[in-house]
């Protein structure tokens, strides 16, 4: 069985929110093959924050207000 690890709400939020500006401040200078390096990362985070499956489970919030008009 492999070993599992745990990742904060907040460590993870403030993990998703870094990475992109990161990203953004370096897309020039960096190659292709880094790019991918990221992107794979971004997937990592993405599948960490969905429990590795698709984020089905998703609940949708209804604005009673904004369907009562």
């Amino acid at each position: 069985m492999p070993k599992m690890f745990q990742i904060h709400d907040d460590d993870l939020s403030d993990l998703e929110r870094t990475l992109p500006e990161i990203a953004d401040r370096l897309m020039c200078s960096m190659d292709n093959a880094l790019r991918i390096k990221l992107r794979r990362v971004q997937k990592i985070l993405s599948d960490v924050r969905w429990n590795y499956g698709p984020p089905a489970h998703v609940e949708k919030i209804v604005d009673d207000e904004l369907n009562a008009q």
